[in-house]
């Protein structure tokens, strides 16, 4: 036709499956390189992961979790998974962790997917980099059971990525109007009940927004009481089938707590008598925590108006620009002086803005396709933010429960505001890149913070597909001094022998392949105030073992001191320790005597 002009643009489709391997080979080699330099050094040795090896191992032998297990810390999902890895794949440290990289990976493709499709190709590889380099591989302090690889409880990371996936089968369902998707969604939200209480109630929070969202926006009553109806069923399923297993092999009532059993604690326990949980939740310091939460708030607040002033459109010349590389390089050195370990401080405000922000734009323009997954990801992220309570973070609990606010902060200052921004004269290119170059230098600084850390295990623990790295002696002598009570067990014990290591140290019976013989196999003090000490004393004084390893590990964080030191604290079963076992071996010092670590490796008296 007379005066169109022919143009030879890429199809949208091409673009973003360009796009898509361009993220894939971005994100897998920083994926690849840290899986590399941190490898096998993920764990820590002496705390909480050894539970996350002798769990799965004592079940693929036979046992049964919460009858012969007590178990505290989650749902039985990972602890039956990972045993059924253990069958297939063998028993073995190696098989735990190239589980959960390629869980990490099925994370990164889903947050990807779900980013780029509600903003844009910078913020969907931003976010995913977040993940990589602050959470995944993280290691900000000595203990290595904070990150995805080895956490501290299999399930809080298997509960996030199936949380993951139900908000975006959510999302989905939402535009789609399948019902094949609220049946995926739903079967999510049965999983994630058997992990986490915490991270399912984030997605009850979620999963109720976006159903009332529905209701609103679509007004399509019929269809969602159905689609509703077909969500509960589905999640209805795997706790049937652990009902049903747990049903053969105790009894009805005895199915009905295993298939709950993570939410024991919740019930059990008071968190607002514990010192440590005071400090998790920021009560023991609430003025301060909410002093730094709206300091930091306004101090980006300062930072992204000021970088919007300087983003105004102007004449193009040299000066502008040039005055555009300098303030991003200013923002740059600024970045690198501030703290990013202690980020996570804005993450309540920077989260509840972004909700009002998505909320006044679906009101004032409409709900946009694009706009629900973010919504719905803006719910869950403040939910997962309860626990943290006043003191957000990024890093401890927060590896898992502020991985989501910190992707509502990247998504908010990558995409949201630089669009918003836009019809203030401002160029939303040029923002997007004087926002993100200081915020890949704090990803870095944080990335070398964890490289540092690991940097330090530089001692062999283990041996073959067990073999992992302990921190330097010079760092932290109790790994070595853990070493060596293993090799004592090795050498001086038949293989059949048992053992119990008190109150924690759980990974030498995983190493040495030694059962514990009573149900309770650790002590620390959330296990006596959820099971009962009598019980439990009791219990082992029944199934007691051939031999004991006593910690000499202080519980400071729980206002206690040594293991038997206090009635409240195995103090009875110390003493009918005493008296039915004699010492064998002592590594390091002798703690009650001198106050410093030390570990004791005590046999049955046979008298």
């Amino acid at each position: 036709m007379k005066g169109t002009k022919k143009t030879h643009s890429t199809p949208p489709q091409a673009s973003s499956r360009r796009d898509y391997y361009f993220a894939c080979a971005v994100i897998g080699t920083v994926f690849a390189a840290l899986a590399m330099l941190t490898w096998r050094k993920w764990p820590d040795t002496l705390v909480d992961f050894g539970l996350q090896l002798y769990c799965p191992w004592k079940l693929s032998t036979g046992s049964v979790l919460y009858r012969d297990i007590a178990y505290l810390v989650g749902g039985p999902l990972s602890q039956y998974y990972h045993a059924f890895l253990f069958k297939i794949f063998g028993v073995s440290f190696l098989t735990l962790a190239i589980s959960n990289l390629a869980i990490t990976v099925v994370l990164l493709l889903v947050i990807y997917r779900c980013f780029y499709r509600s903003s844009n190709q910078l913020t969907a590889i931003t976010a995913c980099l977040a993940i990589v380099t602050v959470f995944a591989f993280a290691h900000y302090n000595l203990s290595g059971i904070f990150n995805y690889i080895t956490p501290y409880c299999a399930e809080s990371v298997d509960g996030l990525v199936l949380s993951v996936l139900a908000v975006a089968l959510l999302a989905k369902w939402f535009r789609e109007e399948k019902f094949r998707l609220a049946a995926a969604a739903g079967f999510c939200c049965g999983l994630t009940f058997l992990t986490k209480p915490e991270v399912f109630l984030a997605l009850g929070i979620s999963v109720s927004a976006g159903l009332l969202l529905f209701w609103r926006v679509r007004k399509k009553p019929g269809f969602l009481l159905r689609s509703l109806g077909t969500m509960m069923a589905a999640a209805f399923l795997p706790l049937s089938a652990f009902f049903i297993y747990f049903w053969r092999m105790t009894d009805f009532r005895g199915a009905g707590r295993a298939v709950c059993a993570g939410w024991i604690a919740v019930f059990t326990t008071h968190p607002e008598d514990s010192r440590y949980f005071r400090w998790c939740m920021g009560l023991d310091d609430p003025a301060g925590n909410l002093q730094r939460m709206f300091i930091q708030s306004f101090g980006v607040a300062i930072i992204v108006g000021v970088a919007a002033l300087l983003c105004r459109r102007r004449a193009p010349g040299w000066l502008n620009r040039s005055l555009l590389v300098f303030a991003a390089a200013g923002l740059t050195a600024l970045s690198l002086k501030f703290d990013w370990r202690n980020s996570g401080a804005c993450l309540p405000i920077v989260c509840g803005a972004l909700l009002a922000l998505l909320l006044w734009r679906a009101k004032v323009s409409g709900l946009e396709p694009c706009a629900v997954f973010p919504i719905l990801w803006t719910f869950f992220s403040l939910g997962m933010l309860v626990k943290l309570g006043l003191f957000s973070r990024i890093w401890h609990y927060g590896f898992v429960l502020g991985m989501p606010a910190f992707l509502c902060a990247v998504y908010l200052l990558l995409w949201l505001l630089p669009r918003e921004m836009e019809r203030f004269n401002v160029h939303p290119g040029f923002l997007r890149g004087l926002i993100w170059a200081p915020l890949m230098a704090g990803l870095v600084q944080l990335s070398l913070g964890s490289l540092h850390t690991y940097a330090w295990k530089t001692v062999p623990v283990g041996a073959g597909a067990d073999k992992m790295w302990a921190l330097d002696p010079k760092v932290r002598p109790m790994d070595t001094d853990m070493i060596m009570a293993l090799h004592w067990m090795e050498s001086n014990t038949p293989p059949q022998a048992t053992l119990a290591v008190l109150p924690t140290g759980i990974m030498i019976n995983y190493l040495s392949r030694r059962t514990n013989p009573s149900r309770y196999p650790i002590w620390p003090p959330p296990e006596i105030a959820a099971f009962g000490q009598e019980k439990m004393t009791d219990d082992f004084i029944r199934n007691s073992p051939d031999y004991i390893i006593l910690i000499g590990l202080r519980f400071a964080d729980f206002g206690e001191e040594y293991f038997g030191k206090e009635k409240r604290f195995g103090g009875d079963l110390l003493n009918w320790i005493s008296a039915h076992y004699e010492q064998k071996c002592l590594i390091g010092s002798d703690w009650q005597q001198t106050g410093r670590f030390g570990i004791k490796i005590i046999q049955r008296n046979p008298r």
